[in-house]
């Protein structure tokens, strides 16, 4: 074969060549488009789905948000409430069972005033508190408790002799006993429990001590 021959065959070989190139480059491109498509379309989908997460996790915090907004408020509610009506039952009993008292006109009415007084405050208090301890946590649900019972007993033992309809040493006794509780045993109780009320609603006790 002589050098013309071969060129020729050579040119045609090259020629093959590069159309074989030029075909496999086309068809990878084709490919990648194919490919960045179909990724882009599950970007897409998958971003979709993103934001459909995102939105319905912001509606549930939202949900959240509002329901303990709402239930911070009604607690809050509910211990202002209490404390003014665990307030207005001490001054009754304080009241009811000092061993000195101002007589304006007749002593044994005015008495009994001062019993009812205190009945109607202690009955307001309990069926408040019984309704909304739910806002309460264990503890200071216990202490409400005792102090409720202290309470309750004071008051049998100071009315007893109303009850009865006659006063000897026995009732004297526990109208005495009633009063020391009222004024040495409750005020402590009740300090303890107005610092779980300031916890409750975020006072910091510590700082209004050192005011």
């Amino acid at each position: 074969m002589d050098i013309i021959e071969l060129l020729k065959e050579l040119g045609i070989f090259g020629t093959a060549m590069y159309f074989i190139q030029l075909m496999m480059s086309k068809s990878a491109d084709r490919k990648f488009e194919a490919y960045k498509d179909e990724l882009g379309q599950k970007t897409r989908e998958f971003q979709v789905k993103l934001d459909t997460k995102l939105e319905l996790y912001k509606s549930e915090l939202n949900l959240r948000n509002y329901k303990s907004t709402k239930t911070y408020e009604k607690q809050l509610d509910s211990i202002l409430t209490l404390n003014k009506k665990l307030s207005n039952l001490n001054r009754d009993m304080i009241a009811m069972t000092a061993f000195m008292k101002t007589i304006v006109k007749d002593a044994e009415k005015e008495e009994l005033e001062r019993i009812n007084i205190a009945a109607n405050r202690y009955n307001d208090f309990i069926k408040y508190f019984d309704g909304h301890k739910i806002f309460y946590p264990p503890k200071t649900v216990e202490k409400i408790e005792q102090i409720r019972n202290d309470f309750f007993t004071s008051y049998l033992d100071y009315t007893l002799g109303h009850e009865l309809g006659f006063k000897d040493k026995e009732t004297a006794q526990k109208s005495r006993e009633a009063s020391s509780r009222i004024q040495k045993q409750i005020p402590p109780a009740l300090d303890q429990l107005i610092a779980d009320f300031r916890d409750l609603i975020g006072i910091d006790n510590k700082a209004n001590q050192d005011i």
